[in-house]
């Protein structure tokens, strides 16, 4: 299989969910409106033809919007879904000509005029698209290599022989936990997750640490308060909480306690962990790890290829606790695709 894939199509529907996409389209359209009516003649006209131009212009923007908003992410799962796309936006432009734009009418006009600019637009979707696709397979590869840990590997196994013959469903449930974990790691990670897999995926990742290092000392707080079939990038949770076991409780003798806190607010998803944090050049620090945040950057860049400017990542140390909020926006995985994940 191969590491970077490719997209073979020239034209790709713009997400209109995003923040960023439906900026981009505002200032090619606006663009567009500005440069149309210096094609045309007379030039002794320009001011009326650029009002002309915005009258019908504005009105599609604006109903493609509204339009792209549920339906581009149905579409854009067929190949042909482009074409339909286009389709879809035929009887918005003849009411918008029909019924919006004052007379006189100039049918053919506008109608090439939107044509070569639908397709362009989607042209340029597509090319981008089409750039992002090596960094975001290459950002995958880097993360999944980044979250792998040897140390963690190691003292899962030993600990799982260790209690073979002591605590035997221990053991088999560390072991489970284990296999799981790498299967999901393993996953392609083209494919998204949900939150709800995972909270699961993180609470096993917990569940080994606790039957390693004891419940008394790894103390993990859940609020989860989001939906479960809420869309998320794969693995997103458990490297922040290895981060958190690895730089955070280990560091210390005393028993640690990790937050973790999922909530929606309208149509955002906020994830926030906290865990407590000693300095490696502390004293305190029992067990100093060199700062590591290659998971950290790892995670911000894919969130930023997958979401553009819709999500974010932030850090902060403050008073002997280490946070990192997470924002990424709310969409809902279909029930098929549910189904086919936990299947």
């Amino acid at each position: 299989m191969a590491i970077i894939r490719q997209i073979a199509s020239c034209f790709a529907i713009p997400d209109m969910r995003n923040a960023s996409t439906i900026s981009r389209l505002i200032i090619l359209s606006t663009t567009a409106c500005f440069l149309l009516p210096i094609l045309s003649y007379p030039y002794d006209s320009y001011i009326e033809m650029l009002i002309e131009t915005v009258s019908w212009a504005v009105p599609m923007m604006i109903f493609s919007t509204l339009l792209g908003f549920p339906l581009c992410h149905r579409l854009s799962k067929y190949s042909l879904g482009p074409f339909f796309w286009y389709i879809s936006h035929l009887p918005i432009f003849a009411v918008t000509e029909y019924f919006i734009v004052p007379p006189p009418h100039h049918y053919l006009s506008h109608f090439v005029q939107f044509t070569v600019f639908f397709f362009l637009c989607m042209y340029i979707e597509a090319n981008r698209i089409y750039k992002l696709q090596p960094a975001l397979s290459e950002a995958r590869l880097t993360a999944l290599t980044a979250r792998i840990r040897p140390h963690f590997l190691f003292n899962s196994l030993n600990a799982a022989i260790s209690l073979i013959r002591l605590r035997p469903y221990d053991a088999e449930t560390l072991l489970e936990n284990l296999a799981n974990l790498f299967r999901a790691q393993l996953k392609d990670g083209n494919q998204n997750s949900t939150l709800g897999q995972e909270i699961e995926w993180a609470q096993e990742y917990i569940a080994i640490e606790q039957i390693r290092m004891g419940h008394t000392r790894l103390q993990v707080m859940w609020q989860h308060n989001a939906p479960d079939n809420a869309i998320t990038p794969h693995l997103l949770l458990q490297p922040l909480l290895e981060n958190a076991v690895f730089h955070g409780v280990e560091s210390s003798h005393r028993p640690g306690l990790i937050s973790v806190l999922t909530q929606q607010e309208r149509n955002w998803i906020y994830i926030c962990i906290e865990n407590p944090y000693i300095p490696p050049s502390d004293p305190n620090n029992a067990k100093p790890h060199k700062g590591n945040s290659m998971a950290l950057v790892n995670l911000k860049e894919r969130l930023s290829l997958l979401y553009d400017k819709d999500a974010w990542l932030k850090c902060k140390q403050e008073d002997g606790v280490f946070r990192v909020d997470i924002r990424i926006p709310y969409r809902k995985k279909e029930q098929s695709d549910v189904q086919r994940l936990f299947g």
